[in-house]
């Protein structure tokens, strides 16, 4: 019995944790938010393997440029 109670003693800490975390990134996202900063995107992410193929595939000349829509953030 003992070990259930600190089983549950241990989740409830992991919960109290997480809710301070959730806290803080309303806190962030509140005072992001008032800012006119432009946010940064992520940049476009290419596995290696595709950019060498991509390269061979260029070098050959068969290659046509993907149409990708621009992001931008609002």
């Amino acid at each position: 019995m003992n070990e259930f109670i600190k089983k549950l003693n241990e989740i409830e800490e992991k919960l109290n944790h997480v809710s301070n975390q959730m806290q803080e990134l309303r806190e962030a996202v509140r005072e992001s938010s008032f800012q006119d900063e432009e946010l940064s995107v992520r940049e476009f992410y290419e596995h290696p393997w595709y950019k060498y193929k991509r390269e061979e595939l260029i070098a050959s000349g068969n290659y046509q440029q993907p149409e990708r829509e621009e992001t931008t953030a609002a």
